[in-house]
């Protein structure tokens, strides 16, 4: 029996489809329909983050923080947005060591995948988190994070459809143990030694580096804001 092997890169969802397969539930053509579904899911969510980060920058041409510009709080949301963005490349990184090379395991559950069943997302969402912070601004930090984890709420619900018809039981348990965002470090677990895929791995900092390009964009529009050229029409702490 041939069967096809494919990886989910942005959730760690990684199945294996026979076929004329006999397992008792989800058959590889219910399989495969469901993954189609998300595959549109997947489409609607790049658009919708796409959509915010548009709407963002838009909407923060406009918007200045209620901060002393060059005081303690205002320099330390922005050194906080740094170290987030950078926890969030760095976990994003460490989540690819446990699914680059993943030959005989279909459902991910070791390292980052032991604490959380969408560490991705988590990462993904502390950088946005990171990202809003270079405003100087707590306010636009939480609503886009949160805006994001919106985004991302629906389509980890999409997800779970398929891990759910492939993997019945044995996700039910997973999802009993692992909470579904926030981290539980006192789970983690991890076998002694991981296949590293490096590509994987320089293809995940290469993809996330850009998230540093909010540092001089919301520099460059402070500065605008300074010179006039700009003018905020509204402050938020």
């Amino acid at each position: 029996m041939i069967a096809s092997h494919r990886v989910n890169i942005s959730t760690g969802i990684a199945l294996r489809f026979a076929p004329q397969a006999k397992e008792p539930h989800a058959s590889a053509r219910d399989a495969e329909a469901i993954w189609s579904r998300l595959s549109r899911a997947q489409v609607i969510r790049r658009h919708a983050l796409t959509a915010l980060g548009i709407i963002a920058i838009a909407a923060l041409l406009w918007i200045h923080s209620a901060w002393p510009e060059g005081g303690v709080v205002n320099e330390g949301l922005e050194w906080m947005g740094r170290a987030c963005i950078i926890v969030a490349i760095l976990g994003r990184c460490a989540c690819m060591l446990y699914l680059g090379g993943r030959k005989g395991e279909d459902l991910v559950d070791k390292g980052p995948y032991s604490v959380s069943r969408n560490p991705l997302y988590v990462f993904s969402v502390s950088a946005v988190f990171g990202i809003g912070l270079q405003t100087g601004s707590l306010i636009v930090g939480l609503v886009l994070a949160t805006s994001t984890l919106a985004i991302f709420r629906w389509i980890v619900g999409k997800e779970e459809i398929l891990l759910r018809a492939n993997f019945a039981e044995k996700f039910d348990r997973y999802c009993a143990q692992v909470p579904r965002f926030w981290p539980r470090p006192s789970l983690w677990r991890s076998p002694e030694y991981v296949t590293v895929d490096l590509q994987g791995v320089w293809n995940t900092v290469r993809d996330a580096a850009p998230y540093f390009l909010a540092i001089p964009l919301f520099e460059g529009i402070e500065a605008a804001q300074q010179a006039g050229l700009i003018h905020a029409r509204l402050w938020l702490f």
